[in-house]
C-alpha cells in the first residue's frame, strides 16, 4: 500500500460522516474480510485498492513525473442507490484527502445482482 491510499483509507474510516455508515475500510484487495464486513453489516464497506503508475514525460524531462491512481471500492448489500449516496460522500473525502485531480466514477453489481458497487477511480500526482 502506497502512502496516499494508506491516508486515504484512514480518513476514510475516521470520517464522522462516512465511519458511521460502514462497517470497515478494506486496505487492498481482500475478499474473504469484504465478505466479512458486509456481514456484520449490510449496508456497505469501502475498499482503497493502489492501481499502477504511470510515468509521462513532462516539459522534456526525460524522468517524466509520476502519476497514480486509486480505486476507491464502495459495496453495498442495501440497494444500488445507497451505494451512489456513499460515493458521493466519499467524493468528498477524497478530494480533502489527496491531491487528487480527476475522479472517475462507474458502477457494478456481483452476479447474483445482489451486492451494488460504485467504483471511484481516482487520478492524483
Amino acid at each position: 500500500m502506497s502512502t496516499t491510499s494508506v491516508s486515504l483509507a484512514n480518513a476514510l474510516q475516521n470520517s464522522d460522516i462516512i465511519g458511521p455508515l460502514v462497517s470497515g475500510v478494506i486496505s487492498g484487495r481482500n475478499f474473504t474480510l469484504q465478505d466479512s464486513l458486509l456481514a456484520a453489516s449490510p449496508y456497505a464497506c469501502i475498499a482503497v485498492i493502489d492501481l499502477p503508475q504511470v510515468r509521462q514525460s513532462y516539459m522534456n524531462d526525460p524522468g517524466g513525473r509520476v502519476e497514480g491512481q486509486v480505486e476507491v471500492r464502495i459495496i453495498s448489500k442495501v440497494s444500488e442507490a445507497s451505494a451512489k449516496d456513499l460515493a458521493a460522500l466519499a467524493e468528498t473525502v477524497v478530494w480533502a484527502t489527496i491531491g487528487a485531480t480527476k475522479i472517475y466514477q462507474v458502477p457494478d453489481i456481483d452476479d447474483t445482482l445482489t451486492v451494488w458497487h460504485e467504483i471511484l477511480t481516482v487520478d492524483y500526482s
